[in-house]
């Protein structure tokens, strides 16, 4: 006798049964439920994320110029040097100050703000850096902005001229004599930075003439006058940007002494000749002006 096998069949919308009476779609969500429950277990109890607070010293070196800048601000508003010190010691860093001067130095090239370059050097010179930029921006000199100077009226002192008389009657009154004053001098736009002899091998010794900006980068399209007895002549920076984009030069002639200034204000430099070098050539002269107005700052090339 054969037995059939009835077939189930499951009308259109039923759910099919599991064993023991759950849905598929239940112990799928069964086995969610205990996943997510072993998860947090495992962060919570097991394995917890602790948190420190992460020292200076572990900062990669972007944030460690960024944390150097956060305390020389800081210090320039509370004036607490101890402070200050104890907050760059956590950087661990055993070579601090030549940091903060790379640091400063960096900042200027880049055209940080004029307070920013301020505390930066306040703080190199607080750890004992001596460099250019510390003694133009440092609180040593002043301010970083050379304001222009102005004419202030002196009142002019009374000279009293004492007349000898042998009576105390009819003595008279004391003259008094106006004494002039010397006007304020000028501040120069430009101020020398730096001199010194060229002995290179060439046969045409030259004044060569560097223009910088207040924050020591190159300044073109300054006029620079060459006087000398009898004669005068002029050049412009940057016209050479091979070598520089604030550099130029004039062809010196022998036994001719000559005087070179700046037309926008700058201290004269006389006596430039041409004197033999120690390797035999006849050298010429290298000078470096830096303009002491922040606003002056080079002019960007057009983009092609």
């Amino acid at each position: 006798m054969s037995r059939r096998r009835r077939r189930r069949t499951y009308s259109e919308g039923s759910v099919r049964q599991m064993p023991g009476g759950i849905s598929a779609a239940g112990w799928i969500l069964l086995g969610l439920v205990i996943g997510l429950v072993g998860s947090l277990y495992y962060a919570w109890v097991v394995s917890p994320v602790v948190y420190t607070d992460a020292s200076p010293a572990r900062f990669s070196d972007e944030y460690k110029r960024e944390y150097i800048v956060l305390v020389s601000q800081s210090y320039a508003l509370t004036g607490n040097w101890e402070m200050a010190e104890q907050r760059l010691s956590a950087l661990d860093d055993p070579a601090l100050a030549e940091s903060v001067a790379a640091l400063l130095d960096d900042a200027i090239r880049r055209g940080e703000s004029n307070r920013v370059i301020r505390n930066l050097a306040v703080v190199a010179q607080q750890l004992g850096v001596a460099n250019t930029a510390v003694s133009r921006f440092g609180p040593s000199t002043g301010a970083t902005i050379t304001p222009t100077p102005t004419n202030t009226p002196i009142t002019p002192e009374a000279t009293l001229t004492p007349t000898n008389t042998p009576r105390p009657t009819n003595t008279p009154f004391p003259t008094s004599t106006a004494t002039s004053q010397p006007s304020p001098t000028a501040q120069p736009n430009y101020r020398l930075l730096d001199q010194q002899r060229v002995c290179t091998n060439e046969d045409t010794p030259r004044i060569e003439v560097n223009t910088l900006d207040a924050f020591l980068n190159p300044l073109p399209s300054v006029e620079v006058r060459v006087t000398w007895q009898g004669g005068q002549d002029r050049f412009y920076t940057g016209f050479k940007p091979e070598i520089g984009a604030g550099y130029g030069d004039f062809t010196m002639d022998a036994e001719v002494s000559y005087t070179v200034f700046l037309a926008d204000g700058s201290p004269e430099i006389s006596g430039l000749r041409i004197e033999p070098c120690d390797t035999g050539f006849d050298g010429g002269w290298q000078l470096t002006f830096q303009n002491l107005r922040v606003g002056a700052t080079a002019t960007p090339e057009p983009e092609e």
